[in-house]
């Protein structure tokens, strides 16, 4: 049970009290509607509760612990169309309560994950896109596992959008952005970046002063424009009708944007709209100084390793980093993350970041380097490490926190030290992370900068770290080592064939643990926007850089000790990296 006593006056279907919707302007166009799940007419299958702080309203739903257990509410809209559900949850467990959605009586998302929060007063948002019908629609939540739904708060409906404006809910900003001017998005620290889909042919940004920035679409290679303003044409040569996805991102030098980097909206053509961007699978968030930003390599933060981690993981990313950045903020004005992580900038003055924005599911930490020489002694370095870890665990409760010992050997008895304070503590994740070896001898630009090299060599043995301490998909049970890679799959990738501009390759999976897989599914990220043009031996898809490859539908079945094998061939520019992380059904391959 997720908390006992039941309020004994709240009985099963509850109904609360009648209140009226509330609706908020979120844009030009665009408008959201919010609908409390104590209002009438909705209707909890369970009990209207209000134990468990950080709820909206007066009340939550506790559902009871049942398959089919609901939360049902009745929406209006002006017309028919799609728009955007955003459902306010809270799971105190470390168990996935998934939920059918459906509208109207018609199943639209299965199984739609509810994830652990991290504690029941610890709050997030779940969305969709759903069409809704003019009118009233009613939409409803039903568990489909034996323990019911998490605490359901409210729904939020969202029509009208699609207008490429910063407050289009089509448009998913990642990372820190500073969002108090509706009509002006700004990013803050290094490696923000935003992600829309569209429709028609063209597509423009609308940015209000000179900027340089990054551009990828439909998952292609990062084109490079410099000192560009007002309406940015990101095609010159218009695309294949059809829809298609976006994402930018404004470079860094040191961490700081360089230009202007204010983005005021998306100009499609006439007629066209943006899309949902494409869901997060989780959030990696990298705490540190210009290693971390990517200082000295060829892109920045596009080729940190930070970011490479992200891209092959197929994970959210954010670089909360600043050349020269301490851990201690010093007399001498050193930027100290002991006190700004909290910040939506590095700049002076900076507002609050707001953390119900994003969770982190692995933070990352990488501080140290500078410290010595701002002469902050070993003592004050352990305390304001322990600070930081408590810090991070405040704003992100069920993160994995993995602190890396500095490349150049800095603190390090301070940082582990730091790290079994908390363990002691009762924080048992946290992780000391050893990173001898890491950096290879023709890896760094200077005595302490990577280069492209050096940065994709800490990628390929950070990324299995990460991912072994991502909380497993709910619809598998992975066994993972303290390397990061699983002892049920081994993987060998290789290029048969290479040409200019494209190339064939094969991927050999192994089931190397003890149970037959009824049903696969192998995926991988590529590091340097390459694309798939074909596929054999299996079911294909790609999703920006990510490739998922799915079992042949006559041949489902992977037995202990069997392989299988499936082949592609594939476009590329400039860089054709292996990638450096495989999983099959979630759980990390070991690579050989």
């Amino acid at each position: 049970m997720k908390w006992l006593p039941k309020i004994s006056l709240l009985t099963a279907m509850t109904t609360a009290l009648a209140g009226a919707p509330i609706a908020f302007a979120t844009g030009a166009h665009a408008a959201t509607t919010r609908y409390e799940v104590e209002s009438a007419p909705a209707v909890c299958s369970g009990a209207i509760a209000s134990n468990h702080s950080g709820y909206s309203g007066s009340g939550f739903c506790d559902t009871a612990n049942a398959v089919g257990s609901a939360a049902q509410f009745t929406v209006s809209t002006p017309t028919a169309g799609t728009a955007t559900l955003a459902i306010r949850y809270a799971n105190g467990t470390t168990t996935d309560r998934p939920a059918d959605i459906s509208v109207n009586g018609t199943t639209v998302q299965s199984g739609l994950g509810f994830e652990g929060t991290g504690a029941w007063t610890a709050w997030a948002t779940q969305s969709l896109p759903v069409q809704l019908n003019a009118g009233t629609t009613t939409v409803r939540l039903a568990a489909t596992t034996a323990g019911g739904l998490g605490n359901i708060d409210y729904v939020e409906v969202t029509t009208g959008a699609g207008d490429g404006s910063p407050t289009d809910p089509n448009i998913r900003f990642v990372g820190r952005w500073d969002t108090r001017n509706s009509s002006a998005y700004v990013p803050g620290w290094a490696g923000a970046y935003l992600k829309a889909g569209f429709t028609g042919t063209t597509v423009k940004l609308k940015q209000r002063n000179t900027i340089d920035l990054y551009y990828s679409i439909d998952g292609g290679p990062d084109v490079y424009l410099q000192s560009v303003r007002g309406t940015v044409n990101l095609t010159p040569t218009p695309l294949a009708a059809g829809t298609h996805s976006l994402r930018v991102s404004y470079r860094v030098v040191a961490g700081s944007y360089r230009g202007d980097a204010v983005f005021q909206g998306l100009v499609l053509d006439p007629g066209a709209r943006t899309l949902p961007a494409e869901p997060s699978r989780g959030m990696v968030e990298f705490v540190g100084d210009s290693i971390t930003v990517g200082t000295t390599s060829s892109k920045n933060a596009l080729t940190a390793y930070g970011w490479l981690v992200g891209e092959q993981l197929g994970l959210d990313h954010m670089q909360v980093a600043q050349g020269g950045a301490c851990l201690v903020s010093t007399a001498d004005g050193c930027v100290g993350l002991d006190r700004r992580f909290v910040k939506v900038s590095a700049a002076d003055g900076a507002v609050d970041h707001d953390f119900t924005r994003y969770q982190a599911d692995v933070a990352v930490i990488n501080l140290g380097t500078n410290d010595v020489g701002h002469g902050v002694s070993t003592t004050q370095f352990q305390s304001s490490y322990i600070g930081l870890l408590r810090t991070i665990r405040s704003k992100y409760p069920r993160a994995a926190i993995l602190a890396l010992k500095t490349f150049r050997g800095r603190y390090v008895p301070q940082t582990q030290a730091a790290v079994q304070t908390v363990n002691n503590a009762g924080d048992h994740n946290v992780f000391f992370v050893n990173t001898d070896g890491w950096v290879p001898p023709d890896g760094l630009s200077d005595a302490v900068h990577p280069n492209d090299i050096g940065h994709r060599a800490i990628a390929a043995k950070l990324a299995p770290i990460v991912a072994a301490h991502l909380a497993p998909s709910p619809t598998s049970t992975p066994t993972s080592t303290s390397s990061g890679t699983s002892d049920a799959c081994a993987v060998q990738y290789k290029i048969t064939n290479q040409w200019s501009g494209g190339f064939q390759g094969e991927v050999h999976v192994t089931n190397t643990g003890t149970g037959t897989l009824n049903g696969w599914a192998l995926r991988w990220t590529f590091a340097d926007g390459q694309r798939i043009d074909q596929g054999w031996n299996g079911t294909y898809t790609q999703t920006g850089a990510t490739v998922t490859v799915t079992n042949p539908s006559g041949n489902p079945a992977l037995a202990p000790g069997a392989s299988a094998t499936v082949g592609f061939t594939s476009v590329w520019k400039d860089v054709n990296t292996a990638p450096a992380f495989f999983a099959l059904n979630d759980a990390g391959c070991a690579l050989s």
